[in-house]
């Protein structure tokens, strides 16, 4: 069998169980693939995609070329989100396995790159928008007694609504909702359920329920997300 070194990553702002939703999901691909493969190592970090210099893909790396094992991860992006360190990696001659991408190739890798780094800056324009948004609402008077005390706690809550709308995660469950409707789903309970089912927690980490589907829905409209 195949020695695997796994790697996972999750960014600082991303829901606390990202990491352990990747470990998940490499368990059930070992489990398909038991007799092929094995799992020797996992490395993993909180850290953006977009910093080349990240202690713990560093060490995975050495690890895989220094015993010719192969590198895994759940998505290309949990690799990085700069095009060139994803080519400089797939150049390197390393063994790679994406499990969201088995049909992996020379080709696909260099176009799923380029992608990674566009959702990068996608993300990065729409937390810039939501933050000025916030800085705009925090701007709108300022009562004093309880009033004041109602408002900064409701600035708050949509500050961290905002922030949280151009998350990864969020951009993955609006990705999946794009997708049912498509294909005429337009049942909450039931986009409710495939959200449940590819692991993505909602804003404070919970499950989806038809209720916070339509408002998060509603909330993508209003936002333009």
């Amino acid at each position: 069998m195949k020695p695997i070194i796994a790697y996972y990553r999750a960014s600082k702002s991303e829901q606390t169980n990202s990491i352990e939703v990747q470990r998940n999901q490499m368990t059930e691909f070992i489990k398909r693939h038991g007799d092929t493969y094995f799992l020797a190592k996992e490395y993993f970090e909180l850290h953006s995609g977009k910093d080349r210099k990240r202690i713990e893909l560093a060490k995975a790396i050495k690890h895989c070329t220094d015993q010719n094992y192969t590198l895994a991860f759940t998505k290309i992006d949990r690799l990085s989100r700069v095009a060139s360190h994803l080519l400089n990696i797939r150049d390197s001659g390393l063994n790679l396995i994406c499990l969201d991408m088995p049909e992996l190739n020379t080709l696909t890798f260099g176009i799923f790159a380029t992608i990674a780094q566009h959702e990068r800056e996608l993300i990065s324009h729409r937390t810039k928008a939501a933050l000025a948004i916030v800085k705009q609402n925090k701007k709108l008077g300022n009562p004093k007694g309880w009033k004041e005390v109602q408002e900064k706690a409701q600035n708050r809550r949509k500050e961290s609504r905002q922030i949280w709308l151009s998350s990864i995660e969020s951009d993955r469950a609006k990705s999946i909702i794009e997708l049912l409707r498509k294909n005429g789903n337009q049942s909450l309970n039931e986009i409710a359920r495939n959200l449940n089912f590819q692991n993505i927690p909602t804003q404070r980490g919970g499950r989806w329920q038809s209720s916070l589907v339509k408002k998060f829905i509603t909330d993508i409209e209003i936002n333009n997300f």
